[in-house]
């Protein structure tokens, strides 16, 4: 994906600081998988949530909550406007190479027990491991998300925050990348703080200014549903947390039952995707006025 990696670099010897900067963000976070030693068989199973719902003790919950976060963009994407029908194709298409990453990393940390999952509330049929439904996780929650950030740009001619995007896009990037070496030896925490960091950072450095702000509104708008789904996975409404982490890999503070680093987990993977996304949207409208060769 050239377009991708040069936006903002001046051409191939752009390309090439582009490209060391990600061999240079691989090398760091490979150290930190690398020089962590995981003790496993330590997930918490036991959560204090608020109180169980009996219409959720059952192995259809994770699926559950997938089809109730996935209906909405099914349902209204269809509407005249925002008319988001038209950009699923890249929404698919950008979500791919994205969900394949974060399944070898869902992959390798269960593998390893810095998170597992639970079969009482999963239909069964697993992944290396994996249930079903965190696989089709990275697909659905992307495509909504998507799906809030592209009817937020409907409504909004400006870009949120233009004045203050560049600084507060620094600040947070120093945020993460403090947070990733200070907790270094939590896995979890180490790993998703340096990943948003870089890749915020990436954005600043190669990929012109438009869309960031938007990108960091639509996440503090998702957080609202974040914070629901993900609550009930966590335990909040269940007698045990559908999904389980191991407390010597993660940051130690919870927002109710869910743990800080799913906020930035979800951050990284709106960031990922819609940056995609982006792109390809990019890449069609050039298409589309490229004079005829």
């Amino acid at each position: 994906m050239p377009g991708f990696f040069s936006f903002n670099t001046g051409g191939d010897h752009g390309l090439k600081y582009a490209y060391l900067y990600i061999l240079i963000s691989c090398a760091i976070v490979g150290s930190v998988w690398a020089t962590n030693h995981i003790q496993s068989g330590q997930l918490i199973t036991q959560v204090e949530g608020i109180s169980p719902v009996p219409l959720f003790e059952t192995r259809w919950l994770y699926m559950m909550l997938l089809v109730f976060t996935g209906i909405f963009p099914c349902l209204f994407g269809f509407i005249p406007k925002p008319s988001f029908y038209r950009a699923m194709p890249s929404v698919f298409l950008a979500n791919i190479p994205v969900t394949l990453f974060f399944i070898l990393w869902d992959i390798w940390f269960t593998q390893k027990g810095v998170w597992g999952f639970s079969e009482t509330y999963t239909l069964g049929p697993r992944l290396i491991g994996l249930p079903l439904e965190e696989c089709l996780f990275f697909v659905i929650i992307p495509l909504s998300c998507t799906f809030i950030y592209w009817s937020l740009n409907s409504v909004l001619p400006k870009e949120p925050f233009a004045r203050i995007e560049r600084t507060a896009s620094v600040i947070l990037t120093g945020f993460f990348l403090f947070i990733g070496v200070w907790k270094w030896e939590h896995i979890y925490t180490s790993t998703t703080a340096f990943l948003s960091g870089f890749l915020l950072l990436y954005h600043i450095l190669f990929i012109p200014a438009g869309y960031r702000g938007r990108i960091y509104l639509a996440y503090l708008v998702t957080c609202i549903p974040f914070l629901i789904v993900n609550g009930i996975l966590t335990g909040s409404l269940t007698q045990a947390p559908v999904v389980m982490y191991n407390p010597d890999e993660i940051f130690g503070l919870r927002v109710g039952t869910v743990p800080v680093d799913d906020f930035g987990y979800s951050f990284l993977l709106l960031l990922a995707n819609i940056s995609l996304f982006e792109w390809l949207q990019k890449e069609k409208a050039d298409r589309q006025v490229s004079p005829i060769q």
